[in-house]
Parts: structure tokens; C-alpha cells; sequence
């Protein structure tokens, strides 16, 4: 694993619950409103560039009854975004509608065979794509039809497709006050402006329940930003998904056997997205579409279930993938600030998840991870990139290298030719050698150090006022200096996880410490700084510690210098 350098970033240890919670909101640079903000705050953004505009091309076309072809992308934003317009049609009762969502073999973007297969549609609704999908959307246009865009993908400064709509807050002019919603956010505030358009020609649906769900879901599983207008739509959409009353999402639930807890952002990103994505990623992103659409519960249960076997099944390609770069993994590498490596066994569907996770074990970087094609002589990839380092730019700087590429700050795809593969990451690691040295060692931020005496289940309560966690919104993390570290037991199928007891008071675990424990880095009883979050344990019923990391970080409050 690649270990984090700490930081503290609260000088002075909070004395009380209360100063630990004026501390979180300070640390990140929100206030007391933070906590109290409701789904009436996100009105403002149905002012964004385009939604008005959209909302009444859409209604004027559902009025005329045209054919309606809905385009997604392929990945559980798209999917889901693609989920609500389908659900919006079926529930105002307008039938003359077409679902596309490519296969990942077709590549990202609007498929050309949307256009082929339905050149009697008046109107295409493409979400999760479609800024820059100039040559399908150039033929929509050809043709007579309309094409609204919604997408959150980087803008270019040309290159746009011609889109007679486009809603994406990083466009040009777009005076949006947030410019981090994923498309199933935007597809749910653009279902709310839809419905006002309508003006009663149709039924107006309840954009609660399921739609909160499935945009919640997008967003988590994207992993956008969890602050602002996306930790308002998190936040209550957590409240639907654990109202459990959306049978396609309890079913992935169930499948996942997390149905006793209550679900948080952390269980939707690591349960629920992965199984929706497992579709598009394995098979046929359609799967999880049809499941998120089913009514019959007979036929929920069964896609469900397929879910769970695809999501089985990209578990263990992933793990054969990362096994096999480790072994690989030279020296050599380890003193780049990038990795770029391929193979033609290696699935397109799973690499964009090994790229994450090469990260945290081999080589803390931007890291591009490659499918060969050598049949049509090209690699096709998922880049992944790490705070600091714009990998949109990255990639704009080898444009003249590559066939293929886009995406935004942290996340891309690409497409090279074989024979230009070794130039790209050299240009790539080159790029990356121009940026500050300080950004490619990791680094962990703690919040303040902590009395153990606080950790209580009324510190539990004051924390989960500021969740849903996530990029932007990180879980609150504590540190005390030279506590006694006791461990009582390995735990877990592979004897991996420990859990301890920390100065003789209160429980912890530390997932995945038993290498460093038996390794010998530290020994039972050792006085340690311990880095922590602080969780529920519900085997006993008592607040315990979650260890991040263990080890001599910070030295003596008297001698330090944090």
C-alpha cells in the first residue's frame, strides 16, 4: 500500500463535541448553513444554460408526439440518467420513445447506429455524452431532427458538437453557480424544469422516491464532488434508497447482503454503483437498464441476480489484472511520476477500477491502464489521476499522439495507435515531470487530534450532520499521539483485518493491518500515533474506532511542529 504523509491540520485539540464540530465546518471552508440546506436550495440551478431552453424543445416534440430516441453512456451515470428520462415517459404515458446505450466495444460517445436504426425520430436526448460527438450529432442535425445534450464532460475550446441544446454547466457562458453535477443530476433538475414546460398536457410525476435514488446513485458512483448542490441531491436521495420502497435498487441491495444497514454514500459507492457499472463492464449496459425499469418482481429478482454474477465476475478480473502488474512492476517504474501499461488479454471493461487501485498499492501517479486491440493496431484506455494533476490537460498536451480522447480533471479515456503507444508515455511522463514534485507523494489530511474521552455516541450523532462523505466532503479523521496499541485478533476469511484496543478504553480495526502487524513494524502494546475515523460497531453496539494508519507520525505536542 502506499502510505500517506499526515498532516494536522487543527493546531489546537477540540475540547468538546461542540468545537469538534465548528472545526470539521471550518476545515472545510463551509459554515453552519452547511448543515440545513434542503432540496429547495437546488431551484437556482434550473436557471442553468440550456434548461429552459431544452425543457420547452422537449415538451413542444412531446406535444407533436414524435419518436423520442434517449442515448446514454454506458457507465452508472449514464445509465441512470438514461433510467429517469425512461421512467419521466412511462409515467406521463408517452410510448413512442427509444432507449440506445452502446456497448463499451463500440467505444464512448453517441453511437452512430442511434441515428441508423431511428431516422424517423424527431427529437434525441443524449445524456453522459454527446459534448463532443460532432460527426453523430452533425448527422441528427442533417437530417431535420433535434438533439438536446446533457453531460458534464470537460468543454474544449472548439470541437462542440452541434447540439440544438446543450446543458453541461462548464460551457461557455453558463453562469451556473456549480459546475460539478454528474448528467444524472442534471437529468433530474431537467425533468423538474420538463414537467413546468408541460403545462399540464401530461401527468406530472412525483420526482421523489426512484429518481432521487437513481440520480443519487449517478453521483455517488461518478464521483463528483459531494458538496454543495451534489451533497443536497445525496442527502435525500440516501433518504429514499434506504426508504427501500424502490424494488430494482433494494434487490442490489439484498444481492449485496448490506440490507440490515443503513446505507450511507460509502455503501452506494462500494455496493451498489459497482454492480450497475458491472453490466456495462463485463456484458451489455442494457442489463442493468432493464433491471432499473422492471415492474414484475419476478423479472427484478432475475436481473438482479445477474447483476451480482457480472459483478462476481469483474471482481475477479480485476484481481487477475492487478496480479499481474504487480509482477511486472519494476524498479523502473517506481521512479516515474506515471504508469502507462497494457496488455491484449486485459478486459477494456475493468481497467478504468485497476488504474484506482494501482494507485493505492504500487505508484501514487497518474496512471493510464491499456487494452490492446492488435487486430485494428490500437490500445484503448482508462486514465486516472490524482489531486494536483488535470489529466484533461495532460491528455491535451499528446493530442497529435492520440486517435481518441476525453473526459475531465481526474478521469479520461484514450484511444492510441499501437505504434505510437511508446511516444505517448514518454510525452505523458513528461508532462507529469513539469508539475510540482510535491503532488506525487500522497498526503492525508487529519482534522485535529482527538481526545479518546470524546468518542461517544454523541460524537457520532454531531458527525453524521455533515454526511454524505465523499470527494470534497471527506469522512471527518482524528489522530491521538502515543496511545497504547493492544491487538487482540486477526480477523476476516484471509486472517487480514486486526482489531485492537486503543489506551485500554476503546475497540478498533484496522482493515487490512495484519501484514504491517506481522511484518513487524510495530508490536502489540507499542505507543503509537493512530490516525482514525470514528464509526458505529454493530456487533457491539458501541462507537469504535476505524484505523486509517499506525506508526510514528507526528512525535511530542511539546516538540512538534504540526
Amino acid at each position: 500500500m502506499v502510505q500517506p504523509q499526515w498532516r494536522i491540520v487543527e493546531k489546537a485539540p477540540p475540547a468538546s463535541i461542540d468545537e469538534a464540530l465548528e472545526v470539521l465546518l471550518k476545515n472545510r471552508g463551509v459554515g453552519p448553513s452547511f448543515l440545513n440546506s434542503t432540496l429547495k436550495d437546488l431551484e437556482v440551478h434550473l436557471a442553468m444554460r440550456g434548461m429552459d431552453e431544452g425543457a420547452e424543445l422537449m415538451a413542444r416534440h412531446l406535444e407533436e408526439g414524435h419518436k423520442i430516441v434517449l442515448v446514454g453512456d454506458y457507465d452508472c451515470d449514464g445509465i441512470t440518467s438514461v433510467a429517469q428520462m425512461s421512467l419521466f415517459l412511462r409515467e406521463i404515458g408517452y410510448t413512442s420513445y427509444e432507449v440506445v446505450i452502446p456497448l463499451r466495444a463500440e467505444g464512448y460517445g453517441m453511437p452512430e447506429r442511434a441515428l441508423r436504426d431511428h431516422s424517423d425520430a424527431g427529437l434525441f436526448v443524449v445524456m453522459d455524452c454527446g459534448t463532443l460527438d460532432v460527426k453523430p450529432i452533425s448527422m441528427v442535425r442533417a437530417l431535420g431532427a433535434d438533439c438536446i445534450v446533457i453531460d458534464h464532460h470537460e468543454v474544449p475550446d472548439k470541437g462542440l458538437a452541434p447540439a440544438t441544446v446543450l446543458i453541461n454547466p462548464k460551457q461557455p457562458l453558463c453562469h451556473s453557480p456549480f459546475k460539478e453535477f454528474c448528467s444524472s443530476g442534471l437529468t433530474l433538475l431537467f425533468l423538474a424544469r420538463l414537467r413546468r414546460a408541460l403545462k399540464g398536457s401530461f401527468a406530472t410525476p412525483n420526482l421523489g422516491g426512484k429518481y432521487l435514488a437513481l440520480a443519487t446513485i449517478g453521483t455517488v458512483a461518478d464521483i463528483v464532488p459531494l458538496v454543495d448542490a451534489n451533497r443536497i441531491l445525496t442527502r435525500s436521495g440516501l433518504g429514499c434508497i434506504n426508504a427501500r420502497t424502490f424494488a430494482p435498487v433494494q434487490r442490489i441491495v439484498e444481492g449485496a447482503g448490506i440490507t440490515a444497514r443503513t446505507l450511507t454514500a460509502g455503501h452506494v459507492g462500494y455496493y451498489v454503483g459497482p454492480r450497475i457499472n458491472a453490466a456495462g463492464r463485463i456484458a451489455d449496459a442494457r442489463i442493468a437498464f432493464d433491471l432499473l425499469m422492471a415492474e414484475q418482481p419476478e423479472e427484478v429478482v432475475r436481473l438482479a441476480q445477474e447483476l451480482n454474477r457480472l459483478n462476481a465476475r469483474r471482481q475477479q478480473q480485476e484481481d487477475t489484472i492487478l496480479s499481474e502488474i504487480r509482477a511486472r512492476f519494476t524498479e523502473g517504474d517506481s521512479g516515474k511520476r506515471t504508469l502507462v501499461m497494457g496488455d491484449p488479454k486485459w478486459p477494456a471493461g475493468v481497467i478504468g477500477i485497476v488504474a484506482s487501485k494501482i494507485q493505492q498499492e504500487l505508484l501514487y501517479g497518474p496512471t493510464i491502464i491499456l487494452s490492446f486491440d492488435e487486430s485494428q493496431g490500437v490500445a484503448r484506455g482508462s486514465a486516472r489521476s490524482i489531486p494536483g494533476f488535470d489529466i484533461h490537460s495532460a491528455l491535451k498536451a499528446c493530442d497529435d499522439l492520440l486517435l481518441k480522447w476525453g473526459g475531465h480533471k481526474m478521469a479520461a479515456g484514450l484511444t492510441v495507435a499501437l505504434d505510437r503507444l511508446g511516444a505517448f508515455a514518454q510525452r505523458f511522463e513528461t508532462v507529469a515531470r513539469e508539475h510540482p514534485a510535491d503532488i506525487f507523494f500522497p498526503t492525508g489530511k487529519v482534522d485535529a487530534e482527538l481526545d479518546l474521552a470524546l468518542v461517544s455516541p454523541e460524537l457520532l450523532n454531531a458527525l453524521r450532520q455533515l454526511e454524505p462523505h465523499g470527494m470534497g466532503n471527506p469522512t471527518p479523521t482524528f489522530a491521538v499521539r502515543g496511545a497504547k496499541v493492544n491487538v487482540q485478533k486477526t480477523f476476516g476469511r484471509k486472517r487480514d483485518h486486526l482489531r485492537l484496543v486503543v489506551d485500554d478504553r476503546i475497540g478498533a480495526i484496522y482493515w487490512r493491518g495484519a501484514s504491517r502487524f506481522q511484518s513487524g513494524q510495530w508490536k502489540s502494546g507499542e505507543l503509537l500515533d493512530v490516525v482514525f475515523q470514528v464509526e458505529w460497531d454493530d456487533m457491539y453496539g458501541k462507537p469504535v474506532l476505524n484505523v486509517k494508519d499506525m506508526g510514528h507520525f507526528f512525535g511530542n505536542r511539546s516538540n512538534s511542529s504540526d
